[in-house]
Parts: structure tokens; C-alpha cells; sequence
């Protein structure tokens, strides 16, 4: 597969979960994570254990098919002074297949996805505060979307070569199905259908330097509650960029993440009408991967993130203002155990602020724990 073709399949799932994104092989994991907050939320701690499954494998020398599910259990601890009750939710999680077709060699390309409903399709109206937690984007939960009514979406992906480097571009559109986000409710929330354009540039900038930078733009439609329309939602726009720095063994990434939502908008990746304001995440990384013992690398890792948003009252004008920042940083170790399998494991901790509503925030610590079976061929 040449280089521009990659472009334009990692537009495709730049915005997607890690465990979905497109790779030829298999990923299966063990994550665990938790954190503990400061008073002046309705829980005091959340915890998260996640199996992610991901396969993939050619279909002929034309497609590319992955395939990806897993089980995730989410645990909080309820803060008595709020009157809430300690909330725990588990099952199997929705299943993503996702079919990139070749039509013209190293050009253009067909892409279909489709999402089965297999996860945690309802809550009772007492764990809404599970999916407050989960949807914390300056924490980064491993698993966010936890179930809900399936949807299926198609588009078209294309790469063309640029001097010394490729152009990809990416156009597609999804269909979400509705469904009851509540146990013992008859009502449907339907997701408005999104379109999404992307664009990314990739190539050699310098010596042993390789650059990296994407945007994607999406709108959607109105979300509907019984077939009524729920208002008109905002654009979102995500920039993205990374620089691989050679450093004789070593290797150094930069990156940058971007993401603007210009009006509030029902949260479709949780179960549940999670209500997101407007509002701007900030996100910068960097790692160095660092060989250690024959082809056993040590990959220390760091991740800045800020969030702004609008209030959620939609009092005042509508200007952002600070509603979280994060500093994750640890070290992954990854050994191969054969020419095509690889074990990593993970290891890192968080700690900063998040918002606790009416401007205000209030501490957070904690940690992710992992172990990857990484398969490739």
C-alpha cells in the first residue's frame, strides 16, 4: 500500500476510538483506569476496566475489513453529601465494521461502516451521573461510547502525490437509528445524521523529520425525541498534527489536537442525551520511543489538555471560558514476542482539574494501567 493511500484511510479513522482505527492484524487489551475527585462533584471516584478487541485482514488485494467490540465495566463511588448512590455499569460494547475498498490503485478509495447495537443500549434515569463522568474530555476515558442504537455510514477517500508528498481527502455521511436511553421509557433520541469532510497532508520535511497534519470538518443534523426536532446543533472542526523527529536510535513525536464545537449539542457517543455546551479542547503530546534491549522499546509519554466551554445555563455572550486541564504522563514498555506479535504494557498517571459547573472546577488524580497483545503481519 503506498504512502498516499495511507493518508487518506488515516483521515478516515483520525477521530475515531484507538481501538477501532484501521491496521492489519489484531489488538486485544486490558485497561484499567481510575480517578479520584476533589468535593464539589456528585461522585467522588470513577473507575473503568475495558477489554478492546480490534481484527483486521485484507479481503482479496482490493479490501481492507475491520472488525471491533469489546466489554467495559464503569464503577462510581457516589458522594453522600449529593445523595448519590454508588452507580456500577458493564456489558459488551457496540461492534464497528468498517470496509475500505480499493477502486482506483494508490486513488480513490470506498469506504462503508456500519455499527451493530450490541452494547448498553439503556441506563435507569438514577446513572445519568455515569455518563457525566465518562463524557469528561479532559480526562479521555479509554471507552466512552458504551452502547446505543446502531447507525451505518459511507463515503469516499482519495490520495494524490504532492512533490515529495501526498494529499489525502475524505468525504462521508452516517445514519444513526433510534433508540430508548432509558430502562422502562418508551421515548426514542434519535442522533442527527453527520457529514463529514477531511484533508491531511503527509510527508518528509527533513532529514529523518516526517510531518503529519489533518482537518476535518462535521455537521450534523437536528437530534429528534419522539420524531421532534430537539434544535439545531453546531459544526464541529478538528485540526490535528504530528512531527516524527529522528534521534539516531530514538524517535521523537510532537502532536497537536484541536477540536471546536460551535454550539451546544446532544453528546451521541454516550448512552443517553449527555448535553455538551459549546466549546474548544486543546490537546499536546509528546513521545520518545527509546530502544532499550535488542528490539524492546521504552516509550516515555506526556499529554497536555484544556478545555473551554461556553456556560451550560447559556447565560452571558457565549464566550468560553476554562472548564478543565489535564497533564497525563507515564511510559509504555513494548517487547515483541515473535516476527509478528507484540506485548506492551502501559502505565501512566493523571492529575489537574475539571469542570464542576458555574465556572468553577475542582481537583482530579489518577491512573491508567494496561496490558496490548498486538498482532501484525
Amino acid at each position: 500500500m503506498m504512502r498516499s493511500t495511507v493518508v487518506s484511510i488515516a483521515l478516515f479513522s483520525l477521530v475515531m476510538p484507538a481501538s477501532a482505527q484501521t491496521q492489519v492484524g489484531g489488538n486485544g487489551a486490558f485497561l484499567y483506569e481510575k480517578y479520584s475527585f476533589d468535593s464539589g462533584l456528585a461522585y467522588t471516584d470513577v473507575s473503568e476496566l475495558t477489554i478492546p478487541l480490534t481484527f483486521s485482514t485484507y479481503l482479496g488485494n482490493k479490501a481492507l475489513f475491520t472488525l471491533s467490540t469489546g466489554a467495559t465495566r464503569v464503577s462510581l463511588t457516589g458522594n453522600p453529601s449529593a445523595g448519590l448512590q454508588d452507580q456500577e455499569v458493564s456489558g459488551i460494547i457496540d461492534t464497528e465494521a468498517r470496509l475500505v475498498l480499493d477502486l482506483v490503485p494508490d486513488r480513490v478509495s470506498f469506504l462503508a461502516t456500519a455499527v451493530a447495537p450490541t452494547g448498553i443500549e439503556a441506563l435507569q434515569i438514577d446513572e445519568e451521573a455515569v455518563l457525566t463522568a465518562l463524557s469528561s474530555q479532559v480526562i479521555g476515558f479509554s471507552t466512552t461510547r458504551l452502547g446505543g442504537g446502531g447507525r451505518a455510514g459511507a463515503g469516499f477517500i482519495g490520495a494524490f502525490p504532492v512533490g515529495d508528498m501526498a494529499l489525502g481527502v475524505a468525504g462521508s455521511y452516517t445514519h444513526s437509528l433510534a433508540y430508548s436511553p432509558l430502562v422502562g421509557q418508551t421515548s426514542e433520541w434519535k442522533p442527527g445524521g453527520e457529514i463529514r469532510i477531511r484533508a491531511g497532508l503527509e510527508g518528509t520535511v527533513a532529514p529523518q523529520s516526517y510531518l503529519r497534519v489533518a482537518a476535518i470538518f462535521a455537521a450534523r443534523q437536528a437530534d429528534e425525541l419522539d420524531g421532534d426536532r430537539l434544535g439545531e446543533v453546531g459544526s464541529q472542526v478538528h485540526i490535528y498534527g504530528s512531527l516524527n523527529q529522528g534521534l539516531q536510535s530514538s524517535t521523537l513525536t510532537l502532536y497537536m489536537y484541536d477540536s471546536y464545537r460551535s454550539a451546544p449539542q446532544i453528546e451521541a457517543t454516550s448512552i443517553g442525551a449527555v448535553r455538551l455546551p459549546k466549546g474548544n479542547l486543546l490537546a499536546l503530546g509528546a513521545k520518545l520511543e527509546i530502544p532499550i534491549a535488542r528490539q524492546t522499546r521504552l516509550i516515555p509519554k506526556a499529554e497536555f489538555r484544556r478545555l473551554t466551554e461556553a456556560p451550560r445555563d447559556e447565560t452571558g455572550d457565549g464566550s468560553l471560558e476554562a472548564a478543565g486541564s489535564t497533564f497525563r504522563v507515564g511510559v509504555d514498555l513494548k517487547h515483541p514476542l515473535h516476527q509478528t506479535l507484540a506485548l506492551v504494557f502501559e502505565a501512566n498517571g493523571l492529575f489537574g482539574n475539571v469542570g464542576a459547573g458555574n465556572g468553577n472546577t475542582v481537583g482530579v488524580s489518577g491512573f491508567r494501567g494496561g496490558l496490548h497483545l498486538e498482532y501484525r503481519r
